[in-house]
């Protein structure tokens, strides 16, 4: 169940991200935006190509424009919703090799995942609490004002520093596992700004109202949808 959970989370997601570009005023392409996110994890879980499932998307959405614009202005539409079904979809179907990719501990059972979650738990945590006591120089100003450098800091030291600690006593090598923090924790910090910015763009304080007081599943899995192909693309290059 593995595989339809990934898709189940991104299509809600999908359209989470559907009504914010209808309250900026976008007129989105909803079969191309929700069908191509859920699709992308979907046809990796399935073992097939999605360079196939990309290329029938693109052609197709195009070939609808012609018969039927969606508004003035089409093209940003198009490619609205073509870019942010890659960014959910494409970014989302990692976690599907994330979780074959081998260590001693747990063997194939998902270790890299969970190893993931919790150091990006790590990340968010350390940079809130740092940020919020001693942070003073504004991350990005223009994106997010209330995330500071301080708190950046703190969020990329903290899951490095656990990773290490960790290693040990789950028997993976000491400097995998710092490395494997340090890049979960840049990712994590990337991941975030980038909703932020698609908030700020589209004019919402949260992507919905799924948990209340917290915002929609997107405000949740913001940072984890970088994480994944960065956790991917490390462990290909230094798991040994």
């Amino acid at each position: 169940m593995y595989g339809p959970f990934i898709a189940l989370a991104t299509a809600y997601a999908a359209f989470e991200i559907r009504g914010m570009l209808r309250s900026a005023g976008y007129a989105p392409l909803d079969w191309l935006l929700i069908g191509l996110a859920v699709g992308l994890p979907l046809v990796n879980w399935l073992h097939e190509d999605t360079t196939l499932l990309v290329i029938i998307g693109v052609l197709a959405s195009l070939a609808w424009l012609l018969i039927r614009p969606t508004s003035a202005r089409p093209l940003v539409d198009w490619a609205l919703s073509l870019a942010l079904a890659l960014y959910l979809g494409g970014f989302m179907l990692f976690y599907l090799p994330l979780r074959q990719l081998p260590s001693v501990f747990l063997a194939n059972h998902g270790f890299w995942v969970m190893a993931l979650l919790m150091l990006s738990w790590v990340c968010d945590s350390s940079a809130f609490f740092v940020g919020r006591a001693i942070g003073h120089t504004p991350l990005a100003p223009n994106i997010s004002p209330k995330k500071s450098r301080e708190g950046a800091i703190a969020g990329i030291v903290a899951p490095t520093v656990v990773g290490l600690v960790v290693a040990t006593p789950l028997q993976v090598n000491p400097l995998v596992m710092a490395g494997y923090g340090l890049a979960i924790a840049l990712a994590t910090i990337v991941g975030d700004l980038v909703e932020s910015l698609i908030k700020r763009q589209t004019g919402v304080k949260d992507s919905g109202v799924l948990i209340p007081g917290h915002g929609g599943l997107l405000d949740r899995m913001d940072s984890l949808l970088v994480c994944a192909p960065v956790a991917v693309l490390y462990l290909r290059a230094f798991l040994t």
